[in-house]
């Protein structure tokens, strides 16, 4: 199920802040340090990072949590024998209809934004309706 991605500085970027969100947060010399890093303003990255953090507490954790059950249940259903080597597979299929069935709101049109914000600083194009998740 996996697929080919081209490394861009933006996914670097965007990587690089959620990795801080999950870990306690990104201070302030932090968020500089990145902004310098990957040659963006410490506003793109600011805002990315609020967007991610709201739409982890409203949408993004609660989404894991009953993907993770869904696919637990589906693996095992009708006596099947779970196989743990087929579990990440089955998870990111899941992740994957999850994300695609959710419809647009305030949250997820603010966290596109945020991350067509960084790609315009870096001199990227926005990330296509289609290769969103």
């Amino acid at each position: 199920m996996g697929t080919n991605v081209e490394w861009t500085k933006d996914i670097l970027l965007i990587w690089a802040i959620v990795r801080k969100i999950r870990s306690g947060g990104l201070p302030a010399e932090e968020r500089r340090a990145l902004a310098e890093q990957f040659g963006v303003s410490e506003e793109v990255v600011l805002r990315y990072e609020r967007a991610r953090t709201a739409y982890n507490e409203q949408i993004a954790d609660k989404r894991w949590r009953q993907a993770k059950l869904e696919t637990i249940l589906r693996m095992t259903e009708g006596g099947e024998t779970f196989e743990p080597e087929r579990y990440a597979d089955e998870l990111e299929a899941t992740l994957e209809r999850m994300s695609d069935a959710e419809p647009a709101n305030e949250l997820t049109r603010e966290l596109r934004d945020a991350t067509d914000a960084i790609r315009a600083e870096i001199g990227l194009p926005p990330v296509p309706p289609d290769d969103r998740s």
